[in-house]
């Protein structure tokens, strides 16, 4: 949304002149501040928002305003308003809560809302919070988050909801307890002194008291029709007239007294109201464009002055919209008045917008008049590039072009089914793919070859994203991206709205697989290098890049790794859209590639760098992660403090509700508690990230969480259970050659495997499918020096590891190879045949990783020194 445009719904609406004083509903509001709530429910016209602006307004109290309409049915966007309107009463609150706003996503929004409701809690002073028009809202994710919100509403908060209808979610809890308290209709009925007061502030209408009651009865209070009259009835002879005819429900009401005011005005003047009505929200030279008049900036503010339902959006007035009533009125009016040129309306209406770059009014503009060429050809301008808009706004403008015509546009079409698919409706985009193969194999034989390719190629894209993000089935995944590519090398022509993709220090945990269930190395390799391929023309292949180069940090292939994360961090610089989401992974794997040779300097610069082009971009929510790998970087030093510095900052507890985009947060806070010595607070929620990780289809996730339950056992002196889930671990990484999670843990861990080395030996655990003893000593093999010399332990200590690592037999052989002695000396010395001798040797080299005797014996020098 434009910013001009969202700072209106940001801000509470101006009050207008002869506002009529109403202390006993101001009253009821000054209440609300005991309670958590206050609904003000109430059909249109009853002065909902004008009581709660008056209210406001003469308070010395922080408020924040959110304006809702029916754009808002969008969880991150619903939010980030929230977020945005509370900033604006309390500068840098956006700041402190922006970092758990990536964590949401509209399947989850409790592990959002706890952190937010948490700041609000320690807000210095009271605040009132305004949900304008809440009955707009009818997403059940949204209207279900809205109901957890004030379930744990803190007691300085005060929630005040204006609807036309009751709340969408259950209240009676809420009433009966005292927490809310409602104005509805009743209350807000004008009573014959306030409707006298009214009437009053009209100057140039005066009635007697009599004829006042009668019309408050006629009207049964309803402020609207009062207005109204006051409007129409200017010469108090008419009223004795017209007050027989007032009678019946509101919308009659409306209707006549409308039909009143609308014909004392000039034709030219009504003619301008009815064209102007296709207009959501206007402006001077909008409407002068719609309507073919001049100067409608200061007709607008004449008509404003005059009581005319015309309310301004801002306190310049450089923006206004019509009372809803008054609107729809008008709308009846336009297509009775002007049937034909209503189109038109709306076309000259997208046509301003589009010139000026406000490309959703301009769409809207466009389907509204069923002008689906201009619609279209707008939407292809924007092919090939990620639009910056909610991926739900994109699905309600496709779904309002006729199918026909998205066939005939068929990147619409395929970008309708992604759409789809991006908003969690895989079998409604089954339905479509299903379509689209059989519209294919009737009518593909008049096609030309590119025609054919493309759709092809947009064809089995999709179907790739339906395999890897919904089907859980990366090898027919890897089978549909080769098919794409084979017919449409150049990538795919459809529109990229990509949905809120909460962010994350790792691209490639993200990816949700099914344990076990594995591309083997070599077509891992072929479908991050064909995804590449195929991405690339599009300008959206830096994410994939870095999620490659994940892949061959977790194998332990450095060099390579590192290559590719520096090439992605390249690619990300002509990414316009939430580049954070590619280089916070980039730049922390490749601290963690520095750490791993043990350059901790450089470690930390790669974050310093990540920091400084975060401060750059203005993205608050980088911090939470880099500021936790830097306390990680300390913590691998022994020093904890930096991690409780985090932990308090950011306000993250064991307790917390944790989603499936905070599990690295959470896992890292496992590991300080497992340092502070509080083994079962880790060992527990180690336990249920687990849970989560394996339900949530996080693979990665889940074998680092399970390397780190294994470490907690052994730090609690289970060794048996340790050495048992370090083996399920072993197990499951093996097929992958997944060795950094183990080595990432440092000496801990490598401890841990050479008591699992010691135990296969003396047979002290089953050999049936556990994981082989060369993978295992592979793995030992990727931990750096440190941790093998390290600080802790004594000589004796370090030998002793030696000695868990080689069979007696092979120590005795070792240390005659560190003497010097040559094979026949040791085989004379040892009494044994120059096979065995040489079998053992090998062994040892094994072992070791060694690919001869000079590096042998430097290795296990190292152990022991």
């Amino acid at each position: 949304m434009q910013p001009v445009l969202l700072k209106m719904k940001l801000r509470m609406p101006p009050l207008l002149p002869g506002v009529v004083p109403r202390p006993r509903l101001l009253l009821s509001l000054e209440e609300g501040l005991e309670r958590k709530a206050t609904f003000i429910t109430a059909p249109a016209g009853y002065g909902k928002s004008t009581l709660v602006s008056a209210w406001i307004g003469q308070r010395a109290m922080p408020a924040a305003w959110l304006s809702l309409d029916t754009g808002d049915n969008d969880m991150i966007r619903f939010w980030h308003y929230i977020i945005s309107s509370i900033d604006c009463a309390h500068q840098g609150f956006a700041d402190k809560v922006n970092p758990a706003l990536e964590s949401l996503t509209p399947g989850a929004f409790e592990t959002f809302l706890v952190p937010l409701l948490g700041e609000l809690g320690e807000l210095p002073n009271p605040l009132v919070l305004v949900l304008d028009d809440l009955h707009v809202i009818h997403d059940k994710r949204v209207v279900a988050s809205v109901a957890f919100f004030l379930d744990y509403l803190p007691a300085q908060v005060h929630l005040y909801i204006t609807s036309r209808e009751e709340a969408a979610f259950a209240t009676t809890r809420l009433f009966s307890s005292g927490w809310a308290a409602k104005l509805d209709v009743g209350d807000l009925r004008f009573d014959v002194r306030e409707a006298a007061e009214l009437f009053r502030l009209w100057k140039d209408a005066s009635y007697t008291q009599e004829q006042i009651e009668l019309l408050v009865q006629r009207t049964e209070g309803w402020v609207t029709g009062l207005k109204l009259a006051a409007l129409s009835l200017r010469k108090a002879e008419q009223l004795a007239v017209i007050i027989q005819d007032v009678a019946g429900d509101s919308g009659w009401i409306a209707q006549y007294l409308l039909e009143e005011v609308y014909h004392s005005l000039e034709p030219a003047v009504q003619d301008f109201l009815a064209k102007c009505s296709v207009l959501q929200r206007f402006s001077g030279p909008l409407c002068e464009a719609v309507s073919g008049e001049t100067d409608c900036r200061q007709l607008l503010l004449q008509l404003t002055d005059a009581g005319l339902f015309i309310i301004p959006l801002d306190y310049q007035k450089n923006w206004f919209r019509f009372h809803h009533l008054f609107a729809d009125f008008l709308k009846s009016r336009l297509t009775r008045s002007f049937p034909g040129e209503v189109p038109g309306l709306y076309k000259t209406a997208g046509d301003w917008c589009a010139a000026r770059g406000m490309l959703e009014d301009a769409v809207e503009y466009y389907l509204a008049g069923k002008h689906f060429t201009e619609a279209t050809q707008l939407l292809e301008r924007r092919k090939t590039f990620a639009m910056k808009r909610e991926y739900s706004t994109l699905r309600h403008w496709l779904s309002a072009i006729p199918e026909p015509i998205l066939w005939e546009h068929r990147f619409l079409y395929f970008s309708y089914i992604l759409s789809l698919l991006w908003n969690h409706e895989p079998q409604l985009a089954e339905v479509y793919l299903q379509q689209a193969e059989q519209r294919y194999h009737l009518s593909s034989a008049d096609w030309s070859q590119e025609e054919k390719d493309r759709f092809l190629g947009n064809l089995y894209y999709l179907r790739n994203t339906k395999a890897t993000q919904y089907d859980m089935d990366v090898v027919q995944g890897l089978e549909y991206i080769q098919l794409s590519l084979q017919h449409s090398p150049v990538g795919t022509d459809l529109l990229f709205a990509p949905p809120h993709m909460p962010l994350s220090p790792s691209i490639f945990r993200s990816y949700n697989g099914k344990r076990g269930q594995h591309l083997s190395r070599g077509m891992a390799d072929t479908f991050f290098q064909r995804m590449i391929e195929f991405l690339t023309p599009m300008r959206v292949h830096d994410s994939t890049i870095v999620c490659y180069g994940e892949l061959l940090y977790e194998r332990g292939d450095l060099e390579e790794a590192e290559a590719v994360f520096r090439q992605g961090l390249q690619e990300n610089v002509h990414n316009p859209y939430q580049p954070e989401k590619v280089y916070v992974t980039a730049y922390l794997f490749l601290s963690r590639i520095a750490r791993a040779r043990g350059n901790n300097l450089e470690a930390k610069r790669w974050l310093e760098e990540a920091q400084q082009r975060a401060v750059s971009d203005r993205v608050a929510a980088v911090f939470l992660f880099i500021e936790a790998e830097l306390a990680a970087l300390a913590l691998d030093q022994g020093d904890v403090a930096p991690a409780l510095e985090w932990r308090d900052k950011y306000k993250v507890n064991e307790g917390d509700p944790v989603s499936l985009p905070q599990l690295y947060i959470y896992t890292f806070l496992a590991r300080v508690l497992l340092q502070e010595g509080r083994c079962e607070e880790a060992e527990a929620l180690a336990d249920r990230l687990f849970l989560l990780a394996v339900q949530g289809h996080r693979p990665m996730d889940a074998l680092e969480l399970g390397v780190l339950q294994a470490l907690i056992h052994r730090h609690a002196g289970k060794t048996e259970q340790a050495v048992l889930t370090l083996e399920q671990a072993l197990r499951y990484a093996e097929s992958d050659g997944y060795t950094r999670v183990f080595a990432d843990r440092g000496m801990p861990a490598a401890e841990l495997l050479m008591t699992y080395i010691e135990m296969r030996r003396k047979g002290h655990i089953r050999e049936s499918e556990t994981p082989s003893l060369a993978f295992v000593r592979h793995v030992l093999s990727c931990f750096s020096g440190t941790e093998w010399t390290g600080q802790s332990g004594s000589r004796a200590d370090r030998t002793a590891r030696l000695e868990q690592l080689l069979t007696k037999r092979e120590l005795t052989i070792f240390r005659c190879l560190a003497g010097g002695m040559t094979n026949k000396q040791m085989a004379e010395t040892l009494n044994i045949g120059m096979g065995t001798l040489k079998s053992h040797i090998n062994h040892i080299y094994g072992k070791l990783q060694a690919r001869n005797r000079v590096e042998a014996i430097r290795r296990g020098n190292d152990m022991m020194e």
